[in-house]
């Protein structure tokens, strides 16, 4: 689901305060694979986690050979989002935020109530 800066706004100054594009995500899932968080022909994907008490904390990676997070799958529970920013092919794709299906209806748009047509 895109998202737009008035949405993401507070997320972004406590995980990336540095990005300034445009392009922002969320997706509602159970779990998460962590990939391509080496350098790697220009794209790498950098994972910052956010509790939902403002604290965060960024995914360091060492060197390719001791990387130990790489391809690893981790289980999103109610109190933690992570945020991914990514860079393809030296592109910037933007900002995606991985929250737990939990938390879904305080993300979905209000809706009005029908009217009586009557």
């Amino acid at each position: 689901m895109k998202l737009n800066k008035a949405q993401v706004r507070d997320i972004l100054a406590l995980t990336y305060p540095e990005y300034r594009g445009r392009k922002y995500a969320i997706e509602f899932v159970p779990t998460l694979m962590i990939y391509n968080t080496n350098w790697a022909g220009g794209s790498r994907n950098m994972y910052t986690a956010i509790r939902y008490d403002g604290r965060c904390s960024r995914l360091g990676v060492p060197a390719p050979w001791v990387n130990a997070v790489e391809g690893k799958t981790i289980e999103l529970t109610p109190e933690i989002m992570i945020v991914k920013h990514c860079i393809f092919c030296g592109r910037d794709l933007g900002i995606t935020i991985y929250a737990h299906p939990s938390h879904l209806p305080k993300w979905l748009p209000a809706t009005t109530a029908p009217r009586d047509n009557r």
